[in-house]
Parts: C-alpha cells; structure tokens; sequence
C-alpha cells in the first residue's frame, strides 16, 4: 500500500532538520577550532579558555555524527537533533562575541 502525502511530507521535513543539525554541528566545530588557534582574550587564562571551547567542539562533532546515525531513519530524532544542536552553537557563539570584544 503506498504511502499518504503527509507521510511524505513528514519524512522530507524531518530529512531536513537532520541536514540542518549537521550543517549547525559543523559550524559549531568550526567555530571552535577557529577560536581554539586565536590567542584568548586579554584577562582571560589560556587553559580556561581552550577548556570552555572543548566542550562545543565535541558537542558539534558529536552532532554531525548523530546527524548521520540518523539519517537512515530521519522520523525518529530529527527535532531532537535541532533543539540539541542550538545550545553548543550559542556558547561558541558568545565566545567569539566576547573574544572580538575584548580583543
């Protein structure tokens, strides 16, 4: 029996939000690596530094990762895969906020 035209349209946006929480991983990783090799802000300590941006890198390649595990079934975690990739994005997002800043 084939399948409805909600079905359908369920699976392309959910197809969707996977490939956007892939590209948001990989931005998010990009964005860290690019503020791990800058020097930090002045009055901010090196190791607190590279430490506060580790752990969006790994968010963000642990997205991309995610993003592929689920791709073979986009129903199942497409808008967990969203809402989850939103907060590493912001905190790397602030992070080079303030790292132009107090540059």
């Amino acid at each position: 029996m084939g399948r409805t035209w909600q079905e359908e349209e369920a699976d392309g946006s959910a197809e969707l939000r996977i490939r956007l929480g892939g590209l948001v991983g990989l931005a998010t990783a990009s964005m860290a690596i690019t503020l791990a090799v800058r020097e930090p802000p002045p009055g901010v300590h090196k190791n607190a530094y590279l430490l506060a941006i580790t752990g969006p890198f790994f968010a963000g390649v642990a997205e991309v990762m995610a993003a592929v595990w689920v791709s073979n079934n986009p129903r199942a975690a497409g808008r967990k895969l969203m809402y989850a990739s939103v907060g590493p994005l912001a905190v790397v997002v602030g992070l080079s906020a303030a790292s132009l800043m107090l540059w």
